[in-house]
């Protein structure tokens, strides 16, 4: 994206960070660095890019939708993606906080990441924390990928509980919202060990399971909230198409 006049350029590119350093910052202000599976962007793109930029930000994790959801593993594959974006990316947006940066489908100021894109295995989201830049997300940028978006960067809980107490006495409170975040198990892993511990209190003594009975409703409720409308079509759908198609067998298997 140019700072002059509306252009922009496609790259496919090998090796990113060599990529980065070869565009010019005179004629680009924004880096979009894509997923190799994406399969279509959306018409809006540049546009909103452009507004939240010259509002100021210079980093921003667009949404991506997976396209690919056919069978269990894949269908929950982008249930747990969506989960972490209505949560980590569009919850911390509402609270004022930085969104995640899953390190790919994302705009990034040109000039910044040039200065600080060091190789490939650059934590691009833990350097704009620590440097008090905040993350946008903007969640009508939908990005149609063939797979769901995933954390690329490393983690390291080593290095992030380290990080943690410098965070909270700087009142860094976006980079320490999001260590707490990482060091917390997924939605999945923590509705489990809730539900099991739940049914052993349940069995040990019952009135001390409530508190756990409460804590897994509450849990079952807010991802509940976090799976977005599609996702929930799509198995509306296919139980609709699986009641059709078994009628027609039904049907047909009736002779006059």
């Amino acid at each position: 994206m140019p700072s002059t006049h509306p252009q922009h350029q496609f790259i496919v590119y090998d090796n990113l960070v060599k990529t980065i350093d070869e565009l010019d910052e005179m004629i680009y202000d924004v880096a979009i660095i894509l997923d190799a599976t994406v399969h279509s962007l959306p018409d809006n793109l540049l546009s909103e890019i452009d507004k939240v930029y010259d509002a100021g930000i210079q980093a921003v994790q667009l949404h991506t939708v997976a396209q690919n959801r056919k069978g269990i593993h894949r269908y929950l594959s982008a249930l747990q993606a969506e989960i972490n974006n209505s949560l980590f990316c569009k919850g911390n947006s509402r609270l004022g906080l930085s969104s995640t940066l899953t390190g790919t489908n994302m705009a990034i100021d040109l000039q910044w990441i040039q200065e600080n894109l060091k190789s490939n295995k650059t934590n691009l989201e833990r350097k704009l924390l620590i440097q008090h830049i905040y993350i946008e997300y903007l969640p009508n940028v939908t990005i149609s990928s063939e797979l769901p978006s995933t954390y690329l960067y490393k983690r390291r809980k080593r290095k992030a509980v380290s990080d943690l107490l410098p965070s909270l006495l700087e009142g860094n409170w976006s980079f320490f919202n999001r260590i707490v975040q990482q060091l917390m198990p997924s939605p999945l892993f923590f509705c489990i060990f809730t539900g099991i511990w739940m049914l052993f209190m349940t069995g040990y003594e019952w009135p001390l399971s409530l508190k756990w009975w409460i804590l897994l409703f509450l849990l079952l409720v807010t991802y509940s909230l976090a799976i977005p409308d599609y996702l929930i079509e799509d198995k509306n759908k296919k139980s609709l198409l699986w009641k059709i198609t078994h009628s027609n067998r039904k049907s047909s298997n009736i002779r006059p």
